[in-house]
């Protein structure tokens, strides 16, 4: 009876002991999700569109360090020079799913985004005015781990974790058009193009970038990005090298930029057709802050690839790829 008594009691120690430990998980997981909700490096706020739009587009008033034309055509895709495309990404539900693998002193967040929305495009005939609207319901995969530590001094709202570091947030309809490289090279004193910061997709997902060195960048500055894609469906529609990359940078729908990447192998870009795209980006200004000039701030960039069947033939499926990286922007 003793023995039975004293197994007893070790169960029940032993669950108390896990009650208690799952406990602690949760307010700390609690912690960690406020922590993801407020950093402005993470997120996919900026890539939505919200519908059919010129191919190089500002929205509202993201501080530029030179003049912004707000909506206008500065150039766009089109394989019939009788027509102008418009298009866009109107994402119209998110989830998100996040799983949690802790230690005493770090957590890691593995975070899958449920992506869903319209891909939309709007060919306008040139002649006429006439405009022939195709939407295209899409569903995508979006993936980013995100580490934390805990530290010493807790900030103004009690939370002693802090986010760490994370990996490229990388998200795909499908496999058919993949981003395999990004790179953004800066002007070095001796006036030539040096690569700063380089990733490929064989570490795009487990390479640890830190929180504190981020790709940053000063107001008016300079950058050459390339980006380098795959296209395993031959392609699916015979336009130049059969598709086409846009970044999107800014920090949510009603405060972006989204301009194109060029693979034409004119200026910049390297090699025509050769599927790794360029584009030299002035960086913008941090903005503001109740009428007071920002000293800084984080801002995300999205590098997305589309077959130009996604664009260019009403019955094709929508492909498209996409790479999330945060940059931060000082002013001075």
């Amino acid at each position: 009876m003793k023995k039975i008594t004293l197994i007893l009691t070790v169960i029940c120690l032993i669950i108390i002991g896990c009650e208690n430990q799952e406990d602690s998980y949760a307010d700390r997981e609690s912690e960690l999700l406020s922590l993801l909700d407020d950093d402005d490096a993470l997120g996919l706020e900026g890539l939505d569109d919200g519908d059919a739009v010129d191919d190089e587009y500002t929205a509202d008033s993201l501080e530029s360090a030179g003049k912004i034309n707000l909506g206008k055509v500065m150039e766009v895709f089109h394989p019939d020079s009788g027509y102008i495309y418009k298009f866009g990404r109107k994402i119209t539900s998110k989830t998100k799913t996040i799983t949690y693998t802790h230690g005493d002193d770090f957590s890691i967040a593995n975070i899958i985004w449920t992506v869903s929305g319209d891909f939309i495009c709007s060919a306008i005939d040139t002649a006429t005015a006439d405009t022939n609207k195709t939407e295209k319901p899409f569903t995508s995969e979006f993936h980013r781990m995100v580490r934390f530590v805990e530290g010493n001094v807790s900030d103004w709202r009690g939370r002693r974790w802090r986010v760490d570091a994370f990996t490229m947030g990388t998200g795909s309809t499908d496999d058919i058009v993949a981003v395999t490289k990004l790179e953004y090279f800066t002007m070095n004193s001796e006036n030539t193009w040096e690569s700063g910061f380089v990733i490929t997709s064989d570490e795009a997902e487990t390479r640890w970038i830190s929180r504190d060195s981020i790709p940053t960048f000063y107001k008016g500055d300079s950058v050459k990005v390339e980006v380098s894609v795959t296209n395993n469906n031959d392609p699916v529609f015979d336009y130049k090298s059969g598709e086409g990359v846009v970044m999107h940078y800014g920090r949510h729908r009603y405060y972006k930029a989204r301009r194109k990447m060029h693979d034409d192998g004119i200026g910049p870009d390297a090699g025509e057709n050769d599927n790794t795209f360029t584009k030299i980006w002035r960086i913008h200004g941090p903005g503001y802050y109740v009428f007071q000039p920002r000293p800084y701030r984080v801002f995300r960039a999205f590098f997305d690839v589309m077959d130009f069947g996604t664009l260019f033939d009403t019955e094709e499926d929508v492909h498209t790829a996409v790479w999330a990286l945060p940059y931060k922007v000082i002013r001075e």
